[in-house]
């Protein structure tokens, strides 16, 4: 009874053996994992103002493409991205001074990179990322003798430019 035991613990290391030393299906001598990774969207504007934008001389006596500022648009999205602005004081694509003591105004058009700002204010359109591309912000008003701002540096405005990822 004894030699029937070992026999059979011996035939059950071998087959255990054998088992161990048969390689797993499907494995092979080289492998592979493929890794990808992803860059967020991020889109930035920089709007340099012009020294000269804060203090205008003489708003009476008008000016043409008088440079207020340089945007920098930064924007990564495939797709592209949208520019606007809008002025506080009319609410849309265009600017007013306004005199902040007796509301008396004195309107402005604005060009973006040498085009003038259409309706809807939207000044780029681009349908690819950018990095780092200047923009200059021109304004023109026209002569108007009679302004009277109440004090001096009264007419204001302020122009904000938004930036969207498509």
């Amino acid at each position: 009874m004894k030699y029937f035991t070992l026999v059979q613990a011996f035939l059950t290391l071998l087959l255990a053996g054998s088992y161990l030393s048969v390689p797993l299906a499907g494995a092979a001598p080289m492998g592979q994992v493929t890794i990808t990774g992803n860059v967020p969207i991020a889109c930035d504007l920089l709007v340099q103002q012009e020294a000269g934008a804060a203090s205008i001389p003489d708003i009476s006596a008008g000016h043409a493409n008088r440079h207020v500022a340089t945007v920098i648009e930064t924007c990564n999205s495939p797709d592209g991205y949208i520019v606007t602005v809008t002025g506080a004081n009319s609410g849309d694509h265009n600017g007013i001074f306004v005199d902040t003591v007796s509301t008396d105004s004195h309107p402005f058009t604005i060009r973006y990179n040498g085009v003038s700002v259409s309706p809807g204010g939207v000044v780029t359109d681009s349908t690819a990322p950018a990095f780092d591309v200047q923009k200059n912000v021109d304004i023109t008003y026209p002569a108007d003798e009679t302004l009277t701002g109440t004090v001096a540096d009264s007419y204001e405005e302020t122009l904000t430019f938004t930036m969207t990822a498509k």
